[in-house]
């Protein structure tokens, strides 16, 4: 299939900005990064990026009142953010049955500080750096916010300009149930609603992602495990090292 070009030049950073992450997955194994950004394990809808991005409080993402338990077939699925509306999937250990822990109060302090750590990295972004942000949308997202969605994007787009006012930003939407016709903004399509695995269907993004011409500057690390959101080798490398 021929892919559509949406980029002409390299990327000093690539950064997903969610829905989930299948997104992340894909991005580090089509270009071999392991840097890690705080969206990558979290299930952030548009509204929530949006409203993170305005407002990016570890404490108020952590607080305890706002905190509570997903439950699905009376186990503990995941751990939401009631303000932000943001699920944290993997900021908490599981058992044996992949459920969160009964005690996932206790691991509160552990995931504060990761998520600190990796927003603190996205913030830190350097001036004069060529960004690519990266949002995906699943089919019933783009149905659910209906003609929001492009007011949505233009407000991420306004507030990564606000964030980053000295460096090269761009927006790339994958699977976007609108075509958005604004500088700075691209689409492009990889269509893979695959439910078999959470990492989606691998080779198809790579396959879309470079045959759009998208590209990162730095060297993929030789060797490095695919990414993993139990045990994310991003965060993990830069705080061991």
């Amino acid at each position: 299939m021929k892919v559509r070009k949406v980029a002409d030049r390299a990327y000093d950073h690539i950064v997903g900005l969610g829905h989930d992450c299948r997104l992340a997955y894909n991005l580090r194994r089509t270009f071999g990064f392991e840097r890690a950004f705080p969206f990558d394990w979290w299930v952030t809808p548009l509204p929530s990026l949006v409203a993170f991005l305005r407002d990016p409080s570890i404490e108020r993402l952590y607080d305890t009142a706002r905190l509570e338990p997903v439950m699905i077939d009376g186990a503990i699925f995941a751990i939401r953010n009631a303000d932000y509306d943001i699920e944290l999937h993997h900021e908490f250990p599981r058992d044996r049955k992949s459920a969160v822990v009964a005690d996932w109060r206790e691991h509160i302090g552990q995931a504060r500080v990761r998520s600190d750590y990796l927003l603190s990295r996205l913030l830190a972004l350097p001036e004069g750096s060529r960004t690519l942000f990266v949002r995906s949308t699943k089919k019933s997202e783009g149905r659910a916010l209906g003609q929001r969605f492009a007011p949505l994007v233009g407000e991420v787009q306004s507030v990564l300009g606000g964030l980053f006012p000295r460096a090269e930003v761009d927006l790339l939407l994958i699977d976007a149930p609108v075509w958005i016709d604004a500088p700075g903004v691209k689409s492009l399509w990889v269509g893979d609603t695959s439910k078999i695995d959470w990492r989606g269907v691998p080779e198809r993004w790579t396959e879309r992602l470079l045959g759009a011409g998208v590209a990162w500057t730095g060297t993929p690390s030789a060797g490095a495990p695919p990414p993993d959101p139990e045990v994310d080798h991003g965060f993990r490398a830069a705080v061991d090292g």
